[in-house]
């Protein structure tokens, strides 16, 4: 099959956020965020799945689990995910990145899903140093961290394969949970302002709730943690002082 930077950034998002099931009597596909990314949902994920695949998508909220998204039930959707060998059901700790995506050499073609999976999976933090630095690290929170957390070792292993390609150097550790219930989750960041100016200009994400910390760094050079999505708005339009949430 063809795989375009469209189609590879759709993967991203399911390999994210997504649900896929295309066995059994109920066959549909489910993608959804929190509240806060609704506006992601609506101006970015849905004309996306709109133009790609000729739909008419609207977005709805998910109350019993808090989330905002879509469901599509339509074959050839369905189809065009399973043909990237994506599984159906559960795919907490078995979802890989499509073969097709981690041969490419095309840096569109990577750059599409990693941001898909950044969007709607990953996340930009800022940490302070507590100690031998300057009285601003130590105070607020500088230092900027891209971070991903996933149970299946097939997608860490994957991700890494698709950062090396662009050049992005990253750590990577097991985390063993102590609760039997729970899987283990591989934890892959990718550190340091250099990397997250290239990380910006190469993925190029789209989702507003998330590149707004990143805008208040840009601005001020530390984002208080804890924010919600709103007190970011506010604060890059001025009406927020965000040395008052220190």
């Amino acid at each position: 099959m063809d795989i375009t930077p469209e189609l590879a950034e759709i993967a991203g998002m399911h390999a994210g956020d997504g649900y896929l099931r295309y066995e059994g009597k109920r066959k549909e596909f489910d993608i959804s965020g929190g509240y806060e990314e609704r506006e992601y949902y609506d101006d970015y994920i849905i004309p996306l799945f709109n133009k790609l695949f000729g739909l008419s998508i609207k977005g709805k909220f998910f109350p019993s689990r808090g989330t905002y998204g879509f469901v599509v039930r339509k074959k050839y959707v369905l189809d065009k995910l399973k043909d990237l060998d994506f599984p159906s059901g559960k795919k907490t700790t078995i979802v890989a990145v499509p073969k097709i995506i981690l041969e490419s050499s095309n840096k569109l073609i990577i750059s599409a899903f990693l941001r898909g999976y950044f969007d709607t999976d990953g996340c930009v933090t800022f940490s302070r140093k507590p100690r031998n630095a300057s009285d601003f690290q130590q105070k607020y929170h500088y230092y900027p961290r891209i971070m991903f957390t996933t149970c299946s070792e097939n997608l860490k292993n994957g991700f890494i394969i698709l950062a090396e390609k662009l050049g992005f150097s990253y750590q990577w550790y097991l985390h063993k949970s102590k609760i039997k219930t729970e899987n283990d989750r591989y934890k892959i960041q990718i550190c340091g302002k250099g990397a997250l100016l290239k990380w910006i200009n190469i993925i190029d994400p789209k989702n507003s709730s998330k590149i707004s910390r990143f805008w208040i760094w840009e601005k001020y050079g530390f984002c208080p943690p804890g924010t919600t999505y709103n007190q970011r708005i506010n604060i890059l339009g001025g009406e927020l002082n965000p040395y008052k949430l220190y």
